[in-house]
């Protein structure tokens, strides 16, 4: 039988190592591509703001954060699993928050636009009507806003799983109107060359506030708890506010 002073020592070395573990955790992060939020360079390097706020976060909770960009549906489900442990920059939604558990606050602010060509004199004017017989363009698994959603189901929509074939199709004719963010298409029509000239059109579809989201699993809380702790203290502190202005973002706050 073992001595109670000795039985606590060894139930204090066993926390110890629970302890240990836990701070040595090694957590993944996944996301599709999103310019300046979250990207793979050539050299293999993960950059963007929401990879500089996890790795302060890794550092500051001693753990590890692997990366890894999939298609952004697949990287939905990874984290709706419990295969992965964050999800970077969903847009946050009823129908997501059935699935997945998200930060108490934003991390970026991205403008939902309609795209047209230059030389189309489109009229949009805010109201559904006016583009009644438009052929549009929308990303695939993207949020919009209710008032998109529910305005588009009896209009004419083409689906894209990237950016670039999105604005490819409408540069060459193929579509009148592409619903995106400023934020991805200008990195896109930055390293491409199209047929014709495309550009943003007023007024803005809708405001969207991208988040990092966990699991909804409840074991999954505590990491989630203690990334709003994080980052309520980097809003606080500035740091925040100089890494929105580094990576050339909008900012919720």
């Amino acid at each position: 039988m073992i001595p109670s002073k000795a039985f606590a020592q060894v139930i204090l070395l066993v926390l110890s190592s629970l302890c240990l573990t836990a701070q040595a955790k090694d957590l993944l992060a996944v996301g599709t591509s999103f310019s300046q939020i979250f990207e793979l360079q050539p050299n293999g390097e993960y950059t963007g703001l929401g990879v500089d706020i996890l790795n302060r976060f890794a550092q500051q909770q001693s753990v590890n954060i692997h990366y890894q960009i999939t298609p952004w549906r697949r990287a939905i489900s990874m984290v709706e699993r419990g295969q992965a442990d964050i999800l970077i920059g969903p847009y946050d939604t009823p129908e997501r928050e059935a699935n997945l558990a998200f930060a108490t606050k934003a991390f970026y602010r991205d403008d939902m636009v309609f795209y047209a060509r230059a030389d189309n004199e489109i009229v949009w004017n805010g109201d559904y009507a006016s583009i009644k017989g438009q052929r549009i363009g929308k990303m695939q698994g993207w949020s919009y806003g209710p008032t998109f959603n529910e305005q588009t189901k009896s209009l004419n929509i083409n689906e894209f799983v990237d950016i670039k074939s999105g604005i490819e199709r409408l540069s060459r004719g193929d579509l009148d109107l592409l619903a995106t963010n400023s934020r991805n298409t200008d990195a896109v029509l930055a390293q491409i060359k199209i047929p014709k000239a495309i550009t943003p059109i007023t007024p803005i579809i809708d405001v969207q506030d991208g988040f990092m989201a966990f699991p909804k699993q409840a074991k999954f809380d505590p990491l989630r708890h203690r990334f709003d702790s994080f980052f309520d203290e980097m809003i606080q502190n500035g740091t925040f506010t100089t890494l929105g202005q580094k990576y050339r973002v909008t900012l919720p706050y």
